[in-house]
């Protein structure tokens, strides 16, 4: 959220974690089900309170799909929401109405979405459309238009408003190959850079593709560009296109290598062209769009009259990847939606990893020739206030402060003071989960008026595995499993633990004692 605030769900749960000090600050319990969204409010900036909306869905049998909306600062419920028992899909916050601080449009499966009141539990409206509907996106420079993602195709919708229904069932397209259609077999012909990108173009067509053309079956996200006008992206698990909704046609391919980890997520950024990439090992790689990329013809190839804009991104930093195991794995990533220099990633096991974005300068208006990717330049100014030579690098405030608009040669040459700056993610906060069952928690005694004075509440947690380890100053008790543990004093607590049987059957049983202020 804006307020700088990380909610994510566990279990039944809903955690509300401070991604300063990486503390939990507020647990949610109401829902009987596993949590498996959670949508943060935009509004109230500033301001404590923020409502939370969270989708409460059974994951084994789909019967049971709840909206809770919360008040964070006091952990209540405001109000429940539910639609015939039916799971939902996707669920979005409206961000640009001026009626009503509490609009939420839900995906109701298979073809509805509802606008509902949060604030009250009102079902404002409810429209159907033909096709089973997976997610959908607001474009961010125009709230009356949507995007569906469905099973055959994208459904625009043109008329959006949050006082009535759409009047019409949108504009349907499908995705095809271009070499499907006998308009673009000239492409077949293409050379150079124009010949790569046409290898995997798709086009935006009305007609019903055949079955061997692009279908968006494996489509994981679909997102408007809050960089750039008219402009969409469809992740797929090993490349991310982009749409240009004018021409109706694949303007940049971002795809992974053969031995490259697949795409789980992408988060686009506003602030610059810069997508936040989430992989399969945990790892979170930053891609910023190169300056003045367009297709170009090579000498034995005529001229396009008119020339496609290609977009490449380039790889400008990633983290260190996690130890996925089959009990281990990366659930989710959220951005820093007001500095969009920071990322929050969210592991199976409980943890919750912050990486912050850190820039440095490289060198000035120097570049090596054998790069491909163009060079990353520090803002030209600040508030409007040129910066100067020999000025110092400004600090990482944020993601446009931090690198500036892409400078073309001809301003490289003439821009002397221009500093080039190279970016990298440090690890700035963890929240460590809970050890994996069994393990044993034990508080420690109770205040009372006589240790009042040296009291301090401490909790104990024992871990079984096999190397087992009380948790309240990582004691290292037993050289085998723990069974127990109970405390004796506000200093000293007793442990127990029985090893593995042998071949007779015996086991050896362990009784310590431990001083907790020496170990």
């Amino acid at each position: 959220g804006w307020q700088g605030l990380i909610a994510y769900g566990c279990h039944s749960l809903v955690l509300v974690v401070d991604a300063n000090s990486a503390q939990t600050l507020q647990v949610l319990e109401r829902h009987k089900a596993s949590v498996v969204k959670v949508r943060c409010s935009c509004l109230n900036v500033g301001y404590l309170y923020f409502p939370l909306k969270v989708l409460d869905l059974k994951l084994q049998s789909l019967t049971l799909g709840k909206i809770i909306v919360w008040d964070v600062a006091t952990g209540i419920a405001r109000c429940e929401i539910q639609e015939h028992a039916k799971p939902i899909q996707d669920m979005q916050w409206l961000w640009n109405q001026d009626a009503s601080r509490d609009l939420l449009l839900a995906v109701h499966p298979p073809n509805y979405i509802v606008l509902w009141n949060a604030d009250t539990g009102t079902k404002l409206w409810k429209k159907s459309y033909a096709e089973n509907i997976l997610s959908f996106s607001f474009d961010p420079f125009d709230p009356s238009h949507l995007a569906l993602l469905t099973s055959e195709g994208i459904v625009f919708i043109s008329d959006f408003s949050p006082s009535k229904a759409p009047a019409s069932s949108g504009k349907k397209v499908y995705i095809s190959s271009p070499h499907s259609s006998p308009s673009h077999n000239k492409l077949a012909a293409a050379t150079g850079a124009k010949k790569a990108l046409d290898k995997v173009k798709i086009l935006i067509s009305n007609e019903k593709p055949s079955a061997e053309s692009v279908t968006l079956n494996d489509c994981l996200q679909l997102s408007y560009l809050p960089s750039k006008r008219n402009y969409m992206l469809l992740l797929y698990p090993r490349e991310i296109l982009i749409l240009d909704l004018e021409v109706n046609q694949t303007v940049g391919v971002i795809a992974i290598e053969r031995t490259g980890v697949p795409f789980i997520q992408v988060i686009p950024c506003f602030q610059r062209d810069g997508l936040f990439c989430l992989h399969e090992n945990g790892c979170i790689t930053l891609r910023v769009r190169r300056s003045n990329c367009s297709i170009t013809a090579t000498p034995n190839e005529e001229p396009d009259p008119e020339p496609a804009q290609e977009l490449v991104y380039d790889l400008r930093s990633q983290c260190d990847a996690i130890r996925v195991t089959k009990t281990v794995r990366p659930f989710s990533m959220v951005c820093c939606p007001v500095n969009e220099n920071a990322a929050a990633l969210i592991v199976s096991d409980g943890r919750v990893m912050i990486w912050e974005l850190k820039s440095s300068i490289a060198g000035r208006n120097v570049r090596n020739s054998s790069s491909s990717a163009s060079p990353l330049y520090s803002p030209v100014s600040f508030c409007g206030i040129p910066v100067g030579a020999f000025q110092n690098k400004l600090p990482d405030l944020s993601l446009d402060n931090m690198i500036g608009q892409g400078a073309s040669p001809g301003e490289e040459l003439r821009n002397s003071f221009l500093q080039e700056v190279h970016l990298k993610f440090l690890l700035t906060g963890l929240l460590s989960g809970l050890p994996l069952p069994p393990f044993a928690i034990r508080m420690c005694p109770p205040l009372t008026t006589k240790n009042i004075k040296q009291y301090e509440p401490i909790l104990a947690v024992v871990q079984t595995c096999s190397n087992s380890n009380i948790l309240a100053d990582m004691l290292h008790v037993f050289p085998s499993d723990p069974r127990g543990i109970e405390w004796i004093s506000l200093t000293g607590f007793i442990s127990f633990a029985t090893s593995t049987p042998n071949n007779l059957g015996l086991v050896r049983n362990e009784l310590q004692l431990v001083d907790l202020p020496t170990g």
